[in-house]
């Protein structure tokens, strides 16, 4: 090759450390890149897909030629690789580590590519012959939400409409309209839900209208499933795109709608670094992309809130139940006979930390249940708390039974008799003693989805019950069977978790039960009032859906906070201006900017070297900034809640700053790619839990 001929190009590779890495084009392949191609890279001494970014000049170092173009697959959209951007930039990440998110894993492997032109040809006709049902027609609207449709129909593109609408209000039939509308002004559509247990519901929903148009992105698909999704989207074959946080990069283009639902849910937020809020990113999409973004809810998030508040969103509600139907309150202050516990004399008043040695569930809530069932009507138990009972403590000297690699204790599972680590999976046989002092005196403590489980099938005669919780979520298909058997009715009472709550649409269900509703209240984090209104909020509805109105049961050892009363009102906008007031009495989000830097290693004392080091850093970094304390506030090192993780040492340290400062003046891009740093500091912008 002759000088002349010879180009250079930058490139983003999966999972590399840098921004952008330089390589040589060869002749024969100039001609077919344009931005956002996939090519073989070598890396390393490895060969890895990379997406090209632009020209370049030639650098002062050697570079390496790219391999090949990859055949049969479709670029990355222009302005995806620009929302690319924007996420690295905002979330503190390098490239690399950023578009890994435009693709599933095997869009990055060049062996996945060799096995896949044949299968996916094969796997398109079948898709095509499976997919010729008739089109089902849109129900008519009530004029509350045609009003609905049309104020966001009518808003300027690339502008965001909060939608809040009372639960069973109708907005699924509000996003149905609207994304009927867009596809029929030659535009695609992209829908998230925040729940992989609200997946089955909506693609029903959606495929009964849509069925040619619809693909499904998720994690509870096959490999081969989520992969003929995402080229059917990728390919121009589907104008819809449904699917959880990560569906936000989905392959589409010509995007006219982005429709986030349930927008306050905390599994919008990713916990892996880079850390990004996928509602965020949706909006920023939207931006992009010049298109209109829907927020969807009937307890906004705080942020979603103030923006609207601020004029930054438009502002559209939904007040009128479709039932029409009111729910009935019952609360139930049940205070069980206590074993024994520690925490009491301290004041502490976590039901977590009792044991029950007579029945958990309140005599009135089971009265209610059992009521429900003779009618022929179905109920929800909803208690935060997997396992069969939270953990176990000696009676002796006090210690828990805990998790040897991990600062926590561990749950009771399998009618305890495993002991399980939510965190890192750590599991075994439960223990018979105590492992400080060998005492033989172990107390189980506290309640999960399993005791209630056992204990309302032993003491409501015929009443068939199911579990609903991550730990019986093996497989989508375990998900639909459970759905679709309370559905039909063969499933009486179906206990679970907060998921639960999000959005299900049950409509021979009268009667929701939330237990124990105190301990979300008094974790010491400043968004504890916030979930806890939402998740009772949410819970409410999903009582009284159908012909018959609904009750809604609270058992809790002490009902009178204002949070509960506040949510069983329904009084949402009185609650968020409540506690918008607090948060700016304590300058927290969304009043201000937080950033949490998160930093581990195996090595505590080289762990706080570190950390001391990287504090003195930042504020060198924003004393030359000409930043001061009323603009910037750092907190920390300190000790993780959860101090020791997977065998490794934690220590945080917290950022707040006023919202105009871009976080990558906070935390500069040059920290991150320090070779002392790269592997054991994390970023999280905007961050929802301090563990």
């Amino acid at each position: 090759m002759t000088l002349e001929n010879e180009k250079y190009g930058l490139f983003a590779v999966a999972n590399a450390t840098a921004h952008e890495l330089t390589y040589r084009i060869p002749a024969g392949l100039q001609q077919q890149m344009q931005r956002g191609v996939l090519c073989a890279l070598p890396v390393q001494g490895r060969k890895l897909v990379g997406a090209f970014l632009g020209w370049c000049d030639k650098p002062s170092f050697e570079c390496r030629p790219v391999e090949g173009v990859i055949e049969n697959c479709p670029p990355l959209k222009s302005k995806l690789v620009d929302l690319l951007y924007w996420v690295a930039g905002y979330y503190c990440a390098p490239l690399g580590r950023t578009i890994h998110l435009a693709g599933p894993g095997f869009l990055w492997s060049p062996e996945a590519h060799l096995k896949r032109h044949k299968r996916t040809e094969k796997r398109a006709r079948k898709i095509r012959n499976e997919t010729e049902n008739e089109a089902l027609p849109l129900k008519q609207l009530t004029e509350e939400q045609q009003a609905a449709v049309r104020a966001v129909a009518s808003s300027e593109d690339g502008r965001t409409t909060l939608l809040q609408g009372v639960t069973g209000s109708g907005k699924t039939e509000v996003y149905l309209h609207l994304v009927a509308q867009t596809l029929e002004s030659g535009k695609t559509a992209l829908v998230l839900v925040p729940e992989i247990a609200l997946t089955p519901q909506m693609c029903e929903r959606f495929r009964v209208h849509f069925p040619r148009q619809l693909a499904v992105l998720h994690s509870g698909l096959t490999a081969v499933e989520y992969e003929r999704e995402w080229f059917r989207a990728a390919g121009g074959e589907a104008g819809v795109v449904l699917g959880v946080r990560s569906a936000v990069f989905a392959p589409l283009e010509n995007i006219g709608l982005i429709i986030v639902d349930e927008e306050h849910e905390q599994s919008y937020k990713c916990d892996e670094f880079p850390c990004y809020q996928a509602r965020d990113v949706a909006v920023k999409r939207s931006q992009l992309e010049n298109a209109r973004c829907l927020l969807g809810s009937a307890t906004p998030s705080l942020e979603s809130f103030l923006n609207a508040e601020r004029g930054r969103y438009s502002k559209v509600q939904l007040q009128t139940r479709h039932s029409r139907l009111s729910n009935r309150t019952e609360l139930f202050q049940y205070r069980p006979k206590l074993h024994s516990t520690g925490g009491i004399g301290r004041g502490v008043v976590k039901s977590s930390q009792f044991s029950f040695t007579g029945p958990v569930v309140a005599q009135g809530v089971v009265d209610l249940i059992a009521d429900a069932h003779a009618r022929g009507e179905q109920s929800m138990v909803i208690l935060n708390r997997r396992g069969f009972a939270q953990f176990v403590l000696c009676g002796d000297c006090g210690e828990a039974l805990k998790c040897p690699n991990c600062s926590v204790s561990t749950t009771l599972h399998s009618r305890g008799t495993r002991e399980l680590c939510h965190y890192c999976g750590f599991s075994r046989p439960t223990l018979s003693e105590c492992t400080s002092c060998k005492s033989s005196k172990l107390v189980h403590m506290g309640i999960g989805t399993q005791n209630l489980e056992q204990e309302l099938s032993e003491r409501i005669h015929g009443l068939v019950v199911d579990r609903l919780d991550r730990d019986v979520l093996t497989s989508h298909s375990r998900l639909s069977e459970i759905i679709s058997k309370f559905r039909s009715g063969e499933t009486h009472c179906l206990v679970g978790t907060q998921m639960l709550s999000k959005g299900h649409d049950f409509p021979k269900v009268t009667l929701v039960a939330v237990l124990n509703v105190e301990d979300g209240l008094f974790v010491p984090d400043y968004r504890s009032a916030e979930r806890t209104f939402q998740l009772l909020c949410q819970a409410a509805g999903r009582s009284g859906r159908g012909r018959i109105a609904g009750v809604v049961a609270v058992q809790s050892l002490g009902a009178n906070h204002p949070v509960i009363h506040l949510a069983l009102e329904g009084a949402v906008d009185r609650f968020l201006a409540d506690e918008l007031q607090m948060r700016q009495l304590g300058w927290h989000p969304p009043v201000c900017r937080q950033i949490l830097v998160e930093m581990q290693h195996s090595n505590e004392n080289y762990l706080l070297q570190q950390a001391a080091q990287l504090q003195k850093d930042l504020a060198e970094i924003w004393q030359a900034q000409k930043l001061t304390p009323a603009d910037v506030r750092l907190t920390g090192p300190m000790p993780a809640v959860l101090s020791k993780l997977r065998g490794v040492h934690r220590v945080h340290l917290v950022i707040s700053a006023r919202k105009e400062i871009h976080p990558a003046r906070l935390v500069p891009p040059e920290l991150s790619v320090r070779k002392e740093l790269q592997h054991i500091m994390r970023v999280d912008v905007d961050p929802f839990s301090f563990l």
